[in-house]
């Protein structure tokens, strides 16, 4: 019973932690994804290669997930 409660306790406090650095985190994912499409671009522009909406998509989704998976 006493581990239950600790269990509790300390998925209480994760939660809370998590919530104070939320704002922060989600701008660092955000800007993460912006910087991967702005990269995108430039290379794209640079072979001479369309850049559509699709690739838009495609690269912030990929940069938004970079962030998330190593915490840069």
């Amino acid at each position: 019973m006493g581990k239950g409660i600790m269990n509790r306790l300390n998925v209480t406090i994760n939660i809370t932690a998590l919530s104070q650095r939320g704002p922060k985190a989600l701008a660092r994912i955000i800007d993460r994804a912006h910087y991967h499409v702005a990269c995108a671009q430039e290379a794209h522009a640079h072979y001479g290669v369309r850049f559509t909406r699709t690739d838009t998509c495609v690269y912030f989704i990929r940069g938004a997930l970079e962030a998330i998976v190593r915490k840069v």
